[in-house]
């Protein structure tokens, strides 16, 4: 994390948001470990008395979550997983926790993601597909045009390609924010060192390591913090523009995200959505789904068709989201490799999502 950021972003504490308190600015506290202006290890501290809560900063990157102990439950075994084992060493993890294993289960992940985000920098490595995100990228910013310059978010940043791009195009801030660890690690990392380093699957259990150089990388004008993207802490209308990129639905509440996200937008800045609406269950309850189910409304289940419903209609029934469809494109392929002999296909919802004047939550 870079201190130049937290003087310009000036995060709130979202343990003092989700108490209902009013919100304090978080403040630097103990570094233990730095890299020039790169704070590596240290602490963010909530000042406020009924809170003085402290916010972990791990490998650059602030943990900044209004439940942390949740958090760490669910993020401890990448977190503690160590990072400087040998491509050789790794296989023998691999073979010994065999399939199914929490490390199988991770590195696929891992594998999965980072093709996608940066396959296209190693492509002699494996087939297919490699950099579909970019691709996707692309696609979005044909119907956008060049992104507003300013401050970007990229929400659900993954292993973190959106946050460079945003950066290389013209942002003069681009923060990414995801709230695994496993993949903020491969985004920071890559952000300091220039390269890509992930797990790639052929088959099995049997993965290689991809070790990718990405060329100049902005980093003074890259960050990427572990936040909830339902409870984000930063100040209203801040960011000019945002990447919401196939992540609608990974949240529990679908509706929040969009509220959330259009909160810290200024007014007229557009965000740039699109989705497979691949709803599952263990992510999103079936209650919270936009479509997906009771093919008997005039939507007919359709994801898409229902999306088009609330923003357009959302201030008659009573849900501002703060957001409207500027623009859109259907089915546009979306492609992620799975192994050197699968690949998952999706054909996404793309649209420009344009930030309302009034604030989410109101009526118009």
């Amino acid at each position: 994390m870079l201190v130049e950021h937290l003087k310009r972003l000036q995060p709130l504490c979202p343990v003092c948001r989700n108490a209902g308190r009013e919100p304090s600015t978080l403040r630097l506290g103990t570094v233990a470990k730095s890299d020039g202006e790169d704070v590596i290890e240290g602490v963010l501290l909530c000042p406020a008395l009924l809170c003085q809560h402290e916010h972990p900063i791990i490998d650059g990157i602030p943990v900044v979550v209004a439940d942390i102990a949740s958090w760490a439950a669910h993020q401890m075994p990448g977190l503690l997983r160590r990072d400087d084992l040998s491509a050789f060493a790794e296989s023998l993890l691999g073979d010994a926790a065999g399939p199914g294993s929490d490390l199988d289960r991770e590195r696929t992940n891992l594998g999965i993601y980072g093709w996608a985000h940066w396959g296209d920098f190693a492509p002699e490595a494996g087939q297919g597909h490699g950099g579909a995100y970019a691709e996707l990228l692309q696609a979005a910013l044909s119907i956008q045009g060049t992104p507003a310059s300013g401050p970007w978010l990229d929400l659900g940043c993954s292993v973190g390609r959106g946050t460079l791009e945003l950066a290389r195009r013209g942002a003069d801030l681009a923060i990414g924010v995801d709230l695994n660890f496993a993949m903020l690690r491969i985004a920071e990392r890559a952000r300091r060192s220039g390269r890509a380093v992930f797990p790639l699957r052929r088959g099995g259990i049997v993965f290689d390591r991809i070790d990718a150089p990405l060329g100049a990388v902005p980093r003074e004008r890259m960050g990427y913090w572990c936040c909830d993207v339902s409870l984000l802490p930063f100040t209203d209308g801040f960011f000019a523009g945002a990447l919401l990129l196939n992540l609608l639905d990974c949240v529990t509440a679908p509706l929040g995200l969009l509220s959330e996200s259009a909160r810290v937008l200024t007014a007229g800045a557009r965000a740039l959505f699109s989705s497979p609406y691949d709803w599952s269950a263990n992510a999103t309850p079936a209650s919270q789904w936009l479509g997906g189910h009771s093919q008997r409304n005039d939507s007919h289940g359709d994801s898409a068709t229902e999306l088009r419903r609330i923003l357009s209609t959302d201030c008659a029934a009573g849900i501002d989201t703060g957001f409207i469809i500027d623009a859109e494109r259907d089915a546009v392929p979306w492609h992620l490799r799975t192994g050197e002999r699968s690949t998952m296909a999706y054909a996404v919802h793309l649209a420009t999502l344009q930030r309302k004047s009034a604030s989410p939550g109101t009526k118009s």
